[in-house]
């Protein structure tokens, strides 16, 4: 086992190993080079948005457009905040989703991203972050910004920014500084110490994305219990209890410093398809059981479940296809080439991104697990890493997940299982960085290092089982809707993109071991190997970047182009009256109609579960169109790319340029009205079956939970005004 690393001063010369003095440059001068190559590296990497001043072209960048448009004219014009947007699904709050309002560490962030681009600053600050955290434990500048490095060219993390989900890449770029920060308080047992621990986790849940803060609140738990429990062991109470304190005071100032909108997310939770399993019709025995839980259903909870099998894409990207949509770039196939396929074979409905951690990285990572197995920072990070793993595999080990859905509080709201492997691509860096510090100080030759020897052999071993196993695959996802011609091709392509995915990891492993032994012979430097290996891990990794691709867009050009107003837009606004509208078919889920009109539909994934309830169980109901529904939600506009025959329906517009028809609902009611009589139904499922029914008439009768006290009765006269 190599030697404990001493902790050094941060502005001591570095020593080079081979011959034992000082380099020309002190450490701190390396720290300032480091972190301005980390600098350069993101500057070049994401030169679109931070020169260019431009945004990928993701789903979520144009629906967020579309849905914020008049919410952001609102509040140009009166200078408040909107606490409601009434655009999208026949109105949803918002005030659960505005930004703190209170400074802290973020608002300096967003400020700054302003001028240099978000995403850059981000990523700059996770970087620099991951970067302090290394050195803090004692590695050197090299080995620092090769664990920094490699940390933030993680390809998952580009696919988040690529197709919007922003708010998730802030909280995991933040995880360097939450480590570190507690980490620092951990050795000092300071106020300080706590404050900053409190600053760094504040800031994090700020970015609203709750279920990587509940990760990271694990990670804290996973890195602390053993130095904590260990003052208890020792008997050293006073460090104890002011520890815990300390831990409970920074926790509750985290929380209060972004109790605006945790506080009021909590609120709005029982009113979200988060915060209730959703009643299904079609199968109502399998939603009974479920219909009064506090969460998600466990079935939409675990869709996005791992595949025990899927954990090899860390080190094989195209193991089981890769993105569910990728630009085919082989030539099996050549009329293919340059045209978007199906790649995606595996359990997941679908993947946007590919889980690639790099090959180089595991390889360290195991280096540094191994010669660092007694230090206890390593075997918490290993058994976290290794929790994270089975948790992310969901109802495919669901005696395992099961346990959190129903006994930890707020668990039941997440989905998508797999997402806590962002946080181990983490946890992964740093162990690399363990791993290169396990080299820097090896000692001997192959004789004493049978063991590093074995871990090269094992990767290589690994990847020529795989590549003969792989030639058995199937290569076919199960219900994919091609003919067999078309089959055939698909799973020809699967298999050249899994061979050539083989041959590279082979080729890396290979580049890499060879490099280790010529320095285990001592023909080269540490700083030979480490230069050698951080620029195959930062190739490897920014190669497979490269296949996430979008294009990039002028946001004020795109939202001139893409929500320009058209022929069928300006017929409806012709309308003054206030009224929703019901784009059908494949138009339901576009958020471009949010940009002018107030809308039924829409796209976001946390609807108020009524909303979610009347979609799925009623809207589709009487041929193309629930009448009692759209009357219910003020429905006075139907949009439709083929043509709708119905006596109640009134052609209003044919917009042949982009295909849609555009119908007036003649029987359309307003936004409020009175009403002479009720029906009392109890059971919500009776309900939504009540809406489904033809003599359900919604101008003259209500339906109610509970019997009211007094008798109504239809007014003389009435009317209503919406202020």
């Amino acid at each position: 086992m190599a030697k404990k690393i001493k902790r050094t001063r941060i502005d001591k010369p570095a020593v080079n190993p081979s011959s034992g003095k000082p380099t020309k440059l002190n450490h701190r001068t390396q720290d300032y080079i480091f972190l301005a190559l980390i600098t350069a590296i993101l500057v070049f990497l994401l030169k679109p948005m931070v020169i260019d001043g431009l945004s990928p072209q993701g789903v979520d960048v144009l629906a967020s457009i579309g849905t914020n448009h008049k919410v952001a004219e609102w509040t140009k014009e009166s200078g408040e905040k909107a606490l409601w947007n009434p655009n999208v699904f026949a109105g949803m709050p918002r005030y659960q989703r505005i930004p703190a309002v209170t400074f802290s560490v973020d608002s300096a962030l967003n400020w700054l991203g302003r001028i240099f681009n978000n995403i850059f600053i981000y990523y700059l600050f996770g970087g620099i972050g991951a970067y302090l955290l290394l050195r803090y434990l004692k590695m050197s500048p090299i080995i620092s910004f090769a664990g920094a490095i490699l940390f933030i060219l993680m390809p998952h993390y580009k696919s988040l920014y690529l197709e919007g989900h922003n708010t998730k890449l802030r909280a995991l770029l933040l995880l360097p500084w939450i480590s570190y920060t507690f980490l620092y308080f951990l050795d000092k047992r300071t106020l300080l110490g706590a404050a900053l621990f409190a600053l760094a986790f504040g800031t994090q849940i700020r970015t609203q994305h709750y279920q990587i803060v509940f990760y990271s609140g694990l990670l804290i738990f996973a890195i602390g219990i053993y130095p904590i429990l260990h003052d208890l062991m020792a008997k050293n109470y006073a460090r104890f209890a002011r520890s815990t304190v300390l831990i409970i005071a920074a926790v509750t100032l985290a929380i209060m410093t972004a109790s605006q909108p945790l506080f009021l997310a909590k609120e709005y939770l029982p009113w979200s398809k988060r915060g209730k399993t959703t009643i299904n019709l079609a199968n109502p025995d399998a939603t009974k059981s479920v219909a009064k839980s506090d969460g998600v259903s466990m079935q939409y909870a675990t869709q996005w479940s791992t595949t025990p099998s899927e954990i090899l894409t860390w080190v094989v990207p195209h193991f089981y296809g890769g993105m569910s949509r990728e630009v085919y770039t082989g030539d099996a196939i050549k009329q293919l080439k340059g045209r978007e396929i199906p790649g995606y074979w595996g359990e997941m409905p679908f993947t946007q991104s590919y889980e690639y951690m790099g090959a180089i990285t595991l390889l360290l990572a195991m280096i540094g697990l191994f010669y660092n197995r007694k230090n206890k920072l390593v075997i918490s990070l290993a058994l976290f890493a290794g929790f994270l793993t089975l948790l992310s595999f969901g109802r495919h080990a669901e005696w395992f997940y099961s346990i959190f859905y129903h006994y930890v509080p707020f668990f039941n709201k997440f989905r998508a299982p797999m997402m806590s492997v962002t946080v181990t691509f983490f946890i992964m860096a740093i162990l690399a960085g363990f791993g290169l510090t396990a080299l820097k100080n090896i000692k001997g030759g192959f004789k004493e290092n049978r063991a590093l020897l074995i871990i090269l052999g094992s990767f290589f071993g690994l990847g020529i089982i795989l590549w003969l196993a792989g030639q058995g695959f199937s290569f076919a996802k199960a219900g994919e809707p091609y003919d067999a011609q078309t089959m055939a091709a698909i799973k020809t392509i699967r298999q050249e993109m899994f061979n050539g995915d083989m041959l590279r990891y082979l080729a890396l492993i290979a580049m890499s071991s060879l490099a280790i032994i010529v320095y285990l012979k001592q023909k080269i430097p540490f700083i030979a190997l480490a230069i050698l290996l951080v620029s195959i891990g930062i190739i490897d990794l920014v190669n497979i970047q490269n296949r996430v691709d979008k294009k990039y867009i002028n946001i004020k050009k795109i939202e001139k182009s893409y929500f320009s107003i058209t022929e069928t837009d300006q017929a409806i606004l012709k309308d003054k009256s206030l009224y929703r509208v019901y784009p059908l078919g494949e138009q339901f889920g576009n958020n471009r109609w949010a940009y002018y009109h107030q809308s039924i539909s829409g796209y976001t994934p946390i609807k108020m579960f009524t909303i979610e309830e009347f979609v799925q169980n009623n809207l589709k109901g009487g041929g193309f169109a629930n009448r009692n529904i759209m009357q219910v939600l003020n429905v006075k506009y139907l949009i439709s790319s083929r043509p709708l025959n119905a006596p109640d329906l009134q052609l209003i517009n044919q917009n042949k340029r982009h295909g849609l028809n555009t119908y007036l609902y003649k029987d359309a009611l307003k936004r409020g009205f009175f009403v002479g009589a009720y029906k009392k139904i109890e059971d919500e499922f009776e309900r939504l079956r009540e809406l489904n029914n033809p003599a359900f008439k919604a101008d003259s009768i209500v339906i109610l939970e509970t019997d009211l006290s007094a008798k109504i009765e239809m007014p003389d006269s009435s009317a209503v005004t919406v202020l």
